[in-house]
């Protein structure tokens, strides 16, 4: 499917109930190549295991709570009626800034522009909104994450800051 569709035929809507158990199962299987590269990096099977504990079901419900709570602020992508991609943002009008939060593509949808597409879509509702900066978060380097670091820099997102987390065993 991937090397017929365009981003031109994607349609990017709020979600709709019908839509949250589709953009569960997105998010899963997204993470799944960032939680591989997690488990090389930390190398430690118990500390990963206690870190990374039931994952998929906390990824699940964070992203069902904001879409049930705040479905204004998560965008389906569809391409013949099916999700094949969502974002999830946040607006703090208190100092003018909006930020990406959770989102994904289906692999096979992948490299179509759809991500783009739903970068660009949340970040004119910013503008809308009269925000003055834009925030995303992703991991540094680590493999899992090279494909939103490359698709935020595409849009135009520049890197602000980096991040390093240390574990020590007691």
């Amino acid at each position: 499917m991937k090397k017929t569709t365009k981003a031109k035929d994607i349609e990017i809507s709020q979600v709709c109930s019908a839509d949250i158990d589709k953009i569960c199962e997105i998010a899963i299987a997204a993470w799944e190549d960032i939680h591989t590269g997690y488990r090389k990096i930390i190398g430690d099977d118990d500390l990963y295991g206690r870190v990374a504990m039931n994952w998929q079901q906390r990824k699940a419900e964070s992203i069902r709570e904001k879409a049930e709570k705040m479905p204004a602020e998560v965008l389906v992508a569809k391409c013949n009626q099916e999700v094949v991609g969502f974002i999830t943002f946040a607006i703090n009008q208190t100092v003018a800034t909006g930020e990406i939060g959770n989102n994904g593509v289906m692999s096979a949808y992948q490299g179509a522009g759809i991500g783009k597409k739903l970068y660009n879509r949340v970040l004119e509702i910013f503008r809308k909104h009269g925000l003055i900066y834009a925030l995303v978060s992703t991991g540094y380097e680590d493999p899992g994450h090279a494909r939103a670091r490359a698709g935020y820099e595409k849009v135009g997102f520049k890197k602000m800051s980096t991040s390093i987390t240390y574990s020590m065993k007691l």
